[in-house]
């Protein structure tokens, strides 16, 4: 982690306009085909679901602005960042949060994923672990698809920390769709960047 020198920075006009909004954060909906990814997790053994997490954190990133937060009022940069993400908790209806740590090889990221999920047991969240910033939200809601979610949030100008969802993907001729909702912080990231991730992460799927 660095502290950015904010008089050197060329975003700073920018990150000081939105950061005096009392909810700078937005929101964004897209479809994405998923068949290819489908294909390979099957073919694999893997989990879809940590697959996909491993797609989105790789090319994640590579794009510096998903990885500045705010903290103590000073503007930090990550090297790297790390997802912390919903399971449910086996034989309940009930979920917890987990966070573990991105590598760049897909079965270890998913096996160390899932290792760290059982571990975790039923217990609904470590705090020691959650009041990290270099974390990337991520949850799914798989029972259906959907064109419009929102996230329970707290009113909070200096949280920068992103948050993705994605739901069932549908059968549309011969592939596989599904919706993908990213939620980031104006003061870092702009459509420009949305639109640079998500045609990398949808060129990884392909090329897998």
């Amino acid at each position: 982690m660095k502290t950015i020198d904010k008089t050197k920075w060329d975003r700073f006009e920018m990150f000081e306009f939105f950061k005096s909004y009392d909810l700078p954060r937005y929101q964004i909906t897209v479809d994405i085909d998923v068949t290819n990814l489908y294909n390979f997790a099957k073919a694999n053994d893997l989990s879809f679901y940590f697959s996909m997490m491993w797609v989105v954190m790789k090319e994640i990133n590579q794009i510096e602005n998903f990885k500045y937060r705010i903290q103590d009022d000073q503007v930090v940069y990550y090297d790297e960042i790390h997802p912390s993400f919903t399971d449910l908790i086996k034989n309940s209806d009930r979920f917890k949060i987990v966070n573990t740590t991105f590598v760049d090889d897909i079965y270890q990221f998913v096996k160390e994923a899932r290792n760290k999920s059982e571990k975790q047991n039923n217990q609904f969240i470590n705090y020691n672990e959650e009041i990290r910033q270099d974390l990337v939200y991520i949850t799914v809601f798989p029972w259906f698809t959907y064109s419009h979610i929102t996230n329970a949030t707290k009113i909070d100008s200096k949280d920068a920390i992103p948050r993705i969802i994605w739901g069932k993907y549908k059968k549309l001729n011969d592939k596989l769709i599904m919706p993908f909702t990213l939620e980031v912080h104006h003061g870092f990231v702009d459509g420009y960047h949305i639109g640079l991730f998500l045609n990398k992460m949808v060129d990884l799927i392909e090329q897998l």
